[in-house]
This record gives C-alpha cells, sequence and structure tokens, in this order.
C-alpha cells in the first residue's frame, strides 16, 4: 500500500528501507550495543573486586592493609 501522499519520495523511502531490512542493521547495532554494555558491567565488576580487595581487613581484624 504505496502512500500517495509523499509522490516522488516513495521509491527513494521503499529503497532505503528495504536495504535498512536487507543488511539488518537493526539487529546488528543491537549486538553492538549489547556487547558494549556486557563489557562495560564487565570492568565494573573489575573494579568492584579490586576495591573489594583493597579494603579487605587483615587476618589480624586490623582494617585494610
Amino acid at each position: 500500500m504505496a502512500l500517495t501522499v509523499l509522490g516522488p519520495f516513495n521509491d527513494v523511502i521503499n529503497k532505503t528501507t528495504t536495504g535498512i531490512l536487507d543488511a539488518e542493521i537493526s539487529k546488528k547495532t543491537a549486538e553492538v550495543l549489547s556487547t558494549f554494555i556486557s563489557a562495560s558491567f564487565e570492568a565494573v565488576d573489575d573494579v568492584l573486586k579490586t576495591v573489594q580487595e583493597l579494603t579487605k581487613e587483615d587476618s589480624d581484624g586490623n582494617g585494610p592493609s
């Protein structure tokens, strides 16, 4: 169902959306963002582990070393 309001732009819009869908741009973008977010949280976990180790009490109970 073509929208006649858009007139001469229909073909350009159709070809652009077809290209986007064929190239799976949305899916690939989601994968990149997911990887970035996962890596960011892994980095936060590493920092938290380091802070945990630095603030761990000594065996004599005197606080951080």
